[in-house]
């Protein structure tokens, strides 16, 4: 994670707020006692959750909906499939050849502040999920500060209030861009937070040596169309310049972007 703040107003305040949210994301998602896997524990009975879970849950599932199910949050089985390939076992309850289940993200039922998910899915929410946060923390932190700043959270960058002069600089697939608002993020099949699965093969996307970077005006709508673009493949290109967007397309070097000029 890193923290631009322009000027020297509050960085400790600003501070707070984004490892704030982190502590709260982990709390959700901390694999066997985080609220999330209370939630994969009922097998598809409804749940009651926190306002975050909601949220995040909610913004996957736009996600999902508006990508047409390329940003699908429901790939944690077939992560687990992958990652059981080649070792000595077998994982329990999900064999190598068990296709993805069909319904993916629509079977996910989300009603107020109940959550269900089916027993046969996992929900992983770092496609979205940084991005939200780098995004609300960001537009929180200069609402209150009055000061420009820019918040990123592996390869998802968010900025807002007032641009620098000559734009915020963002080292990314090796080389320096001049973010002058809205969000950035990164796709790929390496990077951690957004490790990029094909929802419909569960398999990892045709080009998995590329990533796509997209600059939107907000950075949920980024991250959304370099995951669609990248499960897209050989279209994902043609299909981009049909967006409202900025992108371009640069080998996988597994790294993130990274907000020069820290302050804390």
């Amino acid at each position: 994670m890193r923290l631009a703040v322009a000027g020297a107003r509050r960085t400790t305040a600003a501070r707070r707020v984004v490892t704030g949210a982190l502590a709260a994301l982990d709390r959700i998602t901390a694999p066997g006692r985080g609220e999330l896997a209370r939630v994969h524990r009922a097998a598809g009975r409804p749940v009651p959750v926190g306002p975050l879970l909601r949220d995040l849950v909610a913004v996957a599932l736009d996600a999902a909906r508006a990508s047409d199910g390329a940003c699908d949050p429901t790939i944690g089985a077939a992560r687990i499939r992958l990652a059981a390939r080649g070792g000595p076992f077998s994982v329990c309850g999900f064999g190598t050849t068990v296709p993805p289940p069909a319904d993916g993200w629509r079977s996910v039922s989300l009603h107020g502040d109940r959550l269900a998910v089916p027993p046969t899915l996992l929900l992983v929410l770092g496609g979205t999920a940084t991005a939200y946060l780098a995004q609300r923390c960001a537009a929180q932190i200069a609402e209150r500060s009055a000061g420009g700043v820019l918040v990123a959270i592996g390869s998802r960058v968010a900025t807002a209030g007032p641009v620098p002069p000559g734009g915020w600089p963002v080292p990314v697939g090796g080389r320096t861009i001049r973010l002058r608002g809205g969000g950035l993020a990164t796709a790929s099949a390496s990077h951690p937070d957004g490790g990029v699965l094909d929802p419909g093969s569960g398999q990892s996307p045709e080009l998995p040596g590329t990533a796509v970077t997209v600059i939107a005006p907000d950075t949920v709508r980024a991250a959304t169309l370099a995951v669609t673009a990248l499960v897209r493949g050989a279209d994902g290109p043609g299909w981009l310049a049909g967006q409202d967007c900025s992108w371009w397309i640069d080998p996988d070097r597994a790294g993130v972007p990274v907000a020069p000029g820290v302050r804390w």
